[in-house]
């Protein structure tokens, strides 16, 4: 399986984080929501970000040093979507700006709410929105996958 997912964080106190290249920024207490690809599948990718000891590389692996993911959903896709789930989510939730799109032209791919379940139902309606689409084009219809809390 491969496609995009969103990684659900929750930082539990307000904190400063040194990001690599972003350098210091400030996070508030609460929950993010991350948004990446796994276009070479999912099993490899969601198991990094899962060890606790790895090498920092992307800007998650900072955050994720002084947070933790409390679910996982997956959108199956041919696709890379990640970047029109961050555009969808950024008009939803505020943002960490330049976080984890330097690949890209989004304005961010880590997004914040004080309202875990409300994050999560929006993340879901928006890669159902995104499946529903995917429907038209070949004829069948996928659900996303939530995992996790």
């Amino acid at each position: 399986m491969k496609g995009s997912y969103v990684l659900l964080i929750q930082l539990p106190k307000e904190q400063t984080i040194t990001i690599g290249s972003l350098k210091a920024l400030h996070f508030p207490g609460g929950y993010y929501a991350y948004v990446g690809s796994a276009m070479s599948g999912f099993k490899t990718r969601i198991s990094r970000h899962l060890k606790s000891n790895k090498k920092r590389h992307w800007h998650i692996d900072y955050l994720l040093d002084k947070a933790s993911i409390t679910g996982i959903i997956l959108g199956e896709t041919i696709a890379r979507t990640e970047c029109t789930i961050a555009q969808a989510l950024s008009r939803q939730f505020d943002s960490v700006p330049g976080f984890g799109c330097s690949d890209c032209r989004c304005h961010s791919h880590l997004f914040f709410s004080a309202n875990e379940s409300q994050m999560k139902s929006t993340i879901m309606a928006i890669l159902k929105s995104q499946d529903d689409r995917q429907a038209l084009n070949k004829g069948g219809k996928d659900e996303p996958i939530p995992s996790g809390g």
